[in-house]
């Protein structure tokens, strides 16, 4: 067991290493993004190209179309889901490219040492059924066994997971089907009609999970789709490790004989006549595969049910939006919906909050200890959400009237109302161009699969237009009455007017930008100084006798003289900006109520670095008491290092107001704005040993986990 466990730590360990690397690359040379973005352009017009010219091509659209319906259905009915529609479309991807040429290596490689051809009954019948359902569920044991939240997944998500990898392994399978069927019937009837038994696999649009096979003509048996039978089956393994802790191992039985059902509807349709009559009549006893999808659905209405009880078991530990006295999966799915007809800005927020909050939920019941270290990233994401879905609730009623409320976010403490549109400014600001164009194209491309283009665009630039004005909008609740004067109005008049129009959040952007660069303009213009001749002021006598000056009777000149024209020079740079090439040490963060929030040994303002100073001697003291170290290296790492910085970025991106300088520290700080955007920290530790150099190097490899977008260095045995 140990050394499974091993093979797993270390082969995840270096996948995790490549990533890293990978990103880092992506990170270092920019190029690579406007290479792929080049690229998935030119292979989306290639693509659009060829559906005019390439048959093919269109015949793979409409099967693709046909295979994200199915997909659609189920993402709709697992309504405890917390798989992301990322990780769904992996699992879709391996069912392509991982399922469907590891069943064709296999019966290869079976018919080349045992003989025989892939047409003959016996492999269509029963060693093609076998191979593929059980290579289905493949993606499924892959994830369980590397990821390091599968102990936290739901009910629904086994569900989904099975889904995806049957609905890519039927896209692969039924679209060689019509490549390969041509003829006068095929181009007639269809790709799946045959002359003895009609219509045999249907595509109907206001069926539940199309794709069914069964003869249209004197129909006596059928098989259910593939995306139904690895479905059930991964359902059965979920329901089988969600209750292996309270019976025996014996309860994995229960998928064993879903995958033995489903791999006997199979062989019994692929053999039909062919097979002995024993078989048949097993068949007849377990319905024929008539009873495949009921049984499944009652599977799954059992698992949302089950899945909503655990969650209201801990409830009270999860956020809880008004009028929500128990978790359940009606009033999210009316939100959602009400939310898509009403609000579509609210949509992308509700479908992220109520995911979110599930993933915390079966984290804090299930999680073992590798998924209880998500909970913080998970806890600040949906944190985030819930904030931004409680302040547009409230905002959309009376702004005004509800200024100065606070909230109670999940973990009981308070929150200014209009804080939280600062936090959500601050969070956007910080964020590269690229990402925030990311988002704005992720939220136009979701829009799109529900409303129409400029609905889709309005609701994406309904996102840009709150989470770039949240100082703004802040500014408004905390004072109300701004509104009241006639420039604000007008602006405010404008700004819905613009909202009203295409493409007038952008216009708006174009106007600020411009104006910003018109200042500047200004600014320059000002400061030029006219190149004519300025008669200077005649001198005034000092006493000594009409024109006589200190200078001119060889006195040296005071020392105060000078004074005038350094203070002129420090007027000249004292306007609030702080130097660029300059660093700045013990800088401290404060919030909106004055209150530190931490402190940042040195800041680099040229090379953006922030400069974190530790000591770390005398770890290998001992207590004369216990006989044992003070701290061990690995305490002093995750307290000094992981602990600190996490609580550091978090209060500098969500809930600093701005910076003040402290007593021992320079005089003159740079302003917020300034050093959000840095992402460089460098830990320089006086002490070094081997094990001080693992134990930081762990805490920092779980930071660079938790903050992607930052980077980690430290060195040993220099400063503090």
């Amino acid at each position: 067991m140990n050394t499974i466990w091993h093979f797993r730590t270390q082969f995840r360990d270096l996948l995790e290493a490549l990533y890293r690397i990978v990103k880092g690359w992506i990170d270092k040379y920019p190029f690579i993004r406007v290479v792929y973005g080049i690229v998935s352009w030119l292979s989306l017009i290639a693509f659009a190209a060829s559906l005019f010219y390439v048959k093919e091509a269109r015949t793979m659209m409409v099967q693709y179309l046909w295979s994200f319906y199915v997909i659609l259905q189920f993402w709709f009915l697992c309504r405890s889901k917390t798989l992301s529609w990322k990780s769904i479309a992996i699992f879709v991807l391996a069912g392509v490219f991982l399922v469907v040429p590891l069943t064709s290596i296999t019966l290869s490689a079976f018919h080349a040492l045992f003989g025989g051809k892939t047409s003959d009954t016996w492999s269509v019948a029963v060693i093609t059924p076998i191979f593929e359902e059980i290579w289905k569920l493949l993606p499924l044991g892959i994830y369980l066994f590397f990821s390091r939240r599968a102990s936290a997944l739901s009910l629904s998500d086994y569900t989904l997971i099975g889904a995806s990898s049957g609905v890519g392994f039927q896209l692969m399978e039924e679209l060689t089907r019509r490549w390969l069927n041509s003829g006068a019937i095929a181009d007639k009837y269809g790709y799946s009609y045959t002359m003895l038994g009609g219509e045999t696999i249907h595509w109907d649009f206001f069926s539940l999970f199309p794709g069914r096979f069964e003869e249209s003509i004197l129909p006596s048996l059928m098989t259910v789709s593939h995306p139904v039978h690895t479905a059930m089956i991964a359902l059965g393994v979920g329901i089988a490790f969600r209750l292996k802790k309270r019976l025996t191992v014996s309860v994995f039985l229960f998928p064993a004989l879903l995958l033995c059902w489903a791999i006997l509807n199979h062989a019994a349709y692929n053999g039909q006549n062919k097979l002995p009559d024993w078989l048949f009549d097993l068949h007849d006893w377990t319905g024929k595969g008539y009873t495949t999808r009921p049984v499944f659905l009652m599977m799954l209405a059992g698992a949302l049910f089950a899945d909503y009880w655990s969650l209201n078991r801990v409830r009270s530990r999860l956020p809880k939006l008004p009028n929500e006295p128990f978790l359940n999966p009606f009033t999210e799915l009316w939100n959602i919906i009400s939310s898509l007809c009403a609000d579509r800005g609210k949509f992308v927020y509700w479908l992220g909050f109520y995911r979110e909050r599930r993933e915390l939920g079966f984290t804090l019941l299930f999680g073992n200890a590798e998924a209880a270290g998500r909970q913080e990233q998970v806890r600040e994401r949906m944190k985030l959400l819930f904030r931004v879905l409680t302040g547009l609730a409230v905002i959309l009623l009376a702004a005004g009237l509800f200024a100065g409320m606070a909230i109670l976010p999940d973990d009981g403490g308070t929150a200014c109302f209009s804080c939280m549109f600062d936090s959500l400014q601050n969070w956007w600001d910080g964020l590269s161009w690229q990402t925030q164009a990311a988002i704005i194209l992720g939220a136009l491309a979701l829009s799109l699969l529900f409303v129409g283009f400029w609905p889709a665009l309005g609701i994406a630039m309904t996102v840009w237009g709150v989470a770039g004005s949240g100082h703004e909008i802040a500014g408004y609740i905390r004072d109300p009455k701004k509104l009241l004067s006639p420039q604000n109005a007008l602006a405010v008049a404008t700004g819905i007017i613009l909202s009203r129009i295409p493409f007038g959040k952008a216009l708006g952007w174009l106007g600020k930008k411009g104006l910003g660069y018109v200042r500047k303009l200004y600014g320059k213009l000002r400061s030029r100084k006219p190149d004519i001749d300025v008669p200077k002021k005649p001198p005034k006598p000092d006493g000594n006798g009409p024109g006589k000056h200190p200078e001119d009777r060889g006195e040296p000149k005071k020392a105060d003289e000078e004074k005038p024209k350094k203070d002129k020079i420090d007027e000249d740079q004292d306007d609030g900006t702080a130097m660029p090439g300059k660093t700045y040490n013990e800088v401290e963060i404060v919030d909106h109520r004055g209150k530190p929030l931490g402190e940042f040994d040195e800041i680099d303002l040229e090379n953006r670095i922030f400069y974190e100073d530790k000591t770390a001697k005398g770890l290998d003291r001992l207590n004369p008491r216990t006989g044992q170290p003070t701290q061990t290296p690995q305490q002093f790492a995750d307290k000094q290092i992981l602990g600190k910085t996490r609580t550091r970025i978090n209060n500098l991106m969500n809930d600093a107001a701005s910076t003040r300088a402290t007593v021992n520290g320079s005089p003159d700080v740079p302003k917020l704005e300034e050093i959000k955007s840095i992402r460089d920290f460098v830990f320089r530790l006086d002490g070094d040993s081997p094990e001080l150099r693992t134990a930081v190097e762990n805490s920092l490899n779980q930071l660079r986990k938790e903050f992607p977008d930052y980077t980690f260095n430290v060195t040993f045995g220099g400063k503090p």
